[in-house]
């Protein structure tokens, strides 16, 4: 399998899922995860009828010592509205034109040829996290698929989890088939309707007999406290592949208008675990949003939610583009998993999670939710930069055209959008020196809960200035902006917060503060006439100790050491700078 970061569970949900998403006859599938124990008659029948010799050496021989009390534990995989693994039944016969070569290729044969190609079928190597799942590294396979024109069943055990080994000056391979053995000596699959039959008295669910699928039955499953990447307490192996589901797996459980992609269903026993809603997910929410948001407007033309933005990534030389880039944000304290926060999940056509990449954060107040989705001309380019779990996108092994690395230019493309987004400017220029301005991106602008053209620059310390324009003096007292403007959803409408503190001053000195905003220019400049019909920031109150309150002006008394803020309205697509004024009361 080679080496990975993430757990045994999300390994085996991830590549069991694409090798059923491959497999789908349309662009919907069942897929199914059940966990539990099969009961003492049906655990006697299958190590009397199915598994009643073992090899001398290998984990496959202690499989009879895995009953639990005469039951053997068990987690089934299976997929319907799939072709099933049909073809040949072993792998040196060669398929008839237009034939696949499911079954050879998922049975037999370990590892996977370059013949293949690099498409949604670059998960051929995944079959080997089922083995490992399994503390005897035994699965039995039944599959229904269509071979010439009827639906064949078929059924075969295969331990795929032993090194090789010598025995008696012969060479073993250390894979091992349990079926029916031929006249040449090869074990081929039990085939026809004994095959059903026998796998109904094993305790695999079976697809209805006009249906094709594959049930794949782990033997002896490994423990799921075992087999988690983080000490936490024991769940049921059901509910972790759940949690690997909605990870990676989310962008194939939203529904677009015709059902979702999958539909999943997970089992603890007899219990239903709860139906995928990525929607409704606080981890995952935003970047089922965004992502739904960007294949609305592709598939149907819509508008895109105004609380999505989407770009365009594209190579320079030559001009191409390489995928699409949505983006959401959203206050940090409303969101949920932290690790997720201010990522970015790439993705191609699989639609499967490849990973979660860091990126530059917005303000401390809020957390960015991205999806690059890969543009399907370059899906090829990025295919060929995974490793064999498909869980990062490396540069170096990605398929070089000429003198370019398509998946370099994406990722480079993508870090220069965050930085620019979200990169602190180290200097602010003499038009921009104006306490608490904002200003527009170049390429992207801030996406604040749907506000656009919103980005943060540094700012210097904020000295007070009077009606009469005074200077600075350190003995009066001053307001300076202490952190970036911030969004404030009021009322379900966005509005955009900056807040100041008064220093300096003499002892019981009172001060009427009020603020103003203006919208800013690509130049950095303001705004002082309104378009016609354009939206202009307006003033909403100050919020003192967390509340808002509705006046034009705040009284402080010196010296103080509190935070006010001024709160306007944020209208779309403009970018807001506010200053103040500060009078010394009567």
């Amino acid at each position: 399998m080679g080496k990975t970061s993430l757990a045994l569970w999300d390994v085996l949900l991830r590549e069991s899922l694409q090798n059923s998403w491959d497999a789908r006859m349309s662009d919907h599938i069942r897929f199914s995860v059940i966990d539990y124990e099969l009961s003492c008659d049906q655990s006697v029948y299958l190590l009397s009828n199915l598994f009643d010799e073992f090899p001398k050496k290998g984990s496959s021989k202690e499989l009879p010592g895995q009953l639990n009390h005469g039951r053997l534990p068990v987690l089934i995989i299976s997929d319907t509205g799939t072709s099933g693994l049909g073809g040949p039944i072993r792998a040196n016969f060669a398929p008839a034109p237009g034939e696949r070569s499911d079954f050879a290729d998922f049975v037999r044969n370990f590892g996977r040829g370059e013949e293949k190609g690099l498409g949604g079928g670059t998960y051929g190597y995944g079959k080997g996290v089922l083995y490992q799942a399994s503390k005897v590294g035994v699965c039995l396979v039944y599959s229904q698929a269509v071979v010439g024109d009827e639906i064949e069943n078929r059924l075969i055990g295969v331990s795929g989890g032993d090194k090789g080994y010598d025995e008696d000056g012969l060479k073993f391979t250390g894979r091992n088939w349990w079926g029916i053995i031929a006249d040449d000596g090869i074990v081929d699959p039990l085939i026809g309707p004994a095959a059903r039959l026998v796998a109904e008295a094993a305790g695999i669910p079976v697809p209805a007999p006009d249906q094709t699928g594959t049930t794949i039955m782990i033997l002896a499953p490994e423990d799921p406290e075992v087999a988690t990447a983080v000490q936490e307490p024991a769940s049921s192996r059901a509910s972790l592949m759940w949690e690997a589901a909605m990870k990676w797996a989310w962008p194939h459980a939203l529904d677009f208008g015709n059902g979702p992609g999958v539909h999943f269903l997970f089992r603890h026993g007899t219990t239903d675990l709860p139906e995928l809603r990525p929607l409704q997910d606080p981890r995952i929410k935003h970047f089922a949003e965004a992502y739904k948001s960007s294949v609305d407007a592709d598939m149907f033309g819509g508008s895109v939610s105004p609380y999505t933005k989407i770009i365009d990534i594209s190579s320079e030389r030559p001009k191409k583009k390489l995928g699409s880039l949505s983006i959401r944000q959203a206050s940090a304290t409303l969101s949920g998993d932290s690790a997720l926060q201010n990522t970015v999940a790439l993705m191609r056509s699989p639609r499967i999670v490849v990973k979660y990449l860091p990126v530059t954060a917005p303000p401390d107040e809020y957390s960015l939710y991205s999806v690059f989705m890969a543009d399907e001309g370059v899906d090829e380019d990025f295919a060929s930069s995974e490793p064999v779990t498909h869980d990062d996108w490396i540069i170096k092994e990605a398929v070089v055209r000429g003198n370019r690395n398509f998946v370099r230019s994406a990722l480079k493309r993508i870090e220069e959008t965050f930085n620019t987004l979200y990169g602190y400017v180290p200097e602010a220029t003499a038009s921009q020196k104006s306490a608490g301005s904002t200003r527009i991106s170049s390429i992207l602008g801030g996406v604040v809960g749907g506000i656009n053209g919103y980005g943060v620059s540094s700012q210097p310390l904020g000295g007070y200035s009077d009606s009469k324009g005074g200077k600075r003096n350190s003995r009066r007292a001053q307001v300076r902006l202490v952190t970036p403007p911030a969004l404030l959803l009021i009322e379900d409408a966005p509005h955009v917060g900056f807040t100041y503190e008064i220093f300096g001053g003499k002892s019981g000195e009172r001060y009427s503060i009020s603020a103003k905003a203006k919208v800013v220019t690509n130049t950095g400049g303001t705004e002082n006439d309104s378009p016609l019909a354009a939206s202009q920031p307006s003033f909403v109150g100050w919020m003192r100790g967390g509340e808002l309150m509705a006046a034009s002006a705040m009284s402080v008394t010196t010296p103080s050491t509190e935070q006010i803020v001024a709160v306007f309205t944020q209208p779309n697509d403009v970018a807001v700078t506010a200053s103040i004024e500060m009078e010394k009361a009567d």
